[in-house]
């Protein structure tokens, strides 16, 4: 179920997936696109930390495109085991490029 309820938050984000992959991969990230795919459609199973390395890129890259909290989107959930550890670490800020980006998209979206 966590796969499909990522997709779904990454769908109604409107990310790619390709940016979801740019930033699961620098947060550490190693599976490579076409397994995250797969991945997101339930084709393969991934370890808890990489299901949950996936969940996280695309909620960091929702929360930088809607940074001013007017969005009604789905989060992309946590594996029960992770979900403890996860919310008391501080996610790593995404590279400045990829930020003005998304604030580019937020503004069409907006507009």
């Amino acid at each position: 179920m966590q796969h499909q309820r990522t997709f779904e938050a990454l769908e109604c984000s409107g990310l790619s997936l390709g940016e979801v992959v740019q930033h699961y991969l620098n947060m550490g990230g190693s599976m490579d696109e076409l397994e995250v795919d797969a991945y997101l459609h339930g084709l393969i199973p991934l370890p808890a930390q990489e299901r949950d390395c996936i969940s996280q890129a695309v909620n960091e890259l929702i929360d930088d495109m809607f940074s001013g909290g007017s969005y009604h989107c789905c989060r992309a959930p946590y594996s029960p085991e992770h979900r403890s550890n996860l919310s008391r670490q501080s996610p790593p800020a995404p590279p400045a490029r990829l930020r003005s980006r998304l604030r580019a998209r937020a503004t069409r979206v907006d507009s």
